[in-house]
């Protein structure tokens, strides 16, 4: 279509300029939430399982590697995201004949709500995927041998299918996938993985 192309020349000059930055917020933010699931499992294996750990800081190599490998995918994705909801409000304009002042309040306006939601989800799905990741890392380190899927604050009318079938499996040893991967679920997912120790023989 020759205005996504249109629109596609004129936002990539622009949307490039804040890659940088944009990948260097999400790569603070991604560790620092990693640096939180480890330390909330090193609690758990502290104060629930009385696991002996020898703690000698946080991971921070395992938390800036996971950042800087999830923070510049995050920019990516975010750019065609906004490519593809501006494009569709400046056909809508254009369709509408809305002129260039109105065109102009529709992208300040539509851009400014897409912000405020895309980063609700970028919040809710990364902080997600860091905890599931760090809780991972760590459940392997303290020797955790299991894992089960908790369903979120949707409850028994909120969850999703994938998420029932996740939950419905039960416990599984800690290195298998759910039927959904904790990588593949929805965006938004509330629910959690919590340690389980499974019992041997």
């Amino acid at each position: 279509m020759p205005l996504n192309n249109d629109v596609e020349n004129i936002l990539d000059p622009i949307l490039a300029t804040f890659d940088s930055t944009l990948t260097a917020e999400f790569e603070d933010q991604m560790a620092e939430i990693y640096l939180s699931g480890s330390a909330e499992m090193i609690t758990w294996g502290k104060t629930k399982r009385g696991i002996d750990i020898a703690y000698e800081g946080p991971p921070i190599k395992q938390a800036i590697d996971y950042a800087k490998k999830n923070g510049a995918r995050l920019v990516t994705e975010m750019d065609d995201v906004t490519k593809k909801r501006l494009a569709n409000i400046i056909r809508q304009g254009i369709d509408g004949k809305r002129g260039v002042p109105g065109l102009a309040r529709d992208i300040r306006n539509g851009f400014a709500d897409m912000s405020r939601y895309r980063s609700q989800l970028i919040a809710k799905t990364e902080t997600r995927m860091a905890l599931f990741q760090a809780s991972h890392d760590r459940s392997i380190d303290m020797g955790v041998t299991g894992k089960e899927w908790v369903l979120g604050a949707g409850g028994e009318s909120g969850n999703c299918d994938d998420c029932f079938a996740n939950a419905g499996v039960g416990s599984i040893p800690i290195d298998e996938e759910f039927p959904t991967p904790e990588g593949d679920i929805h965006p938004a997912c509330t629910c959690a993985v919590a340690p389980v120790m499974l019992r041997k023989g």
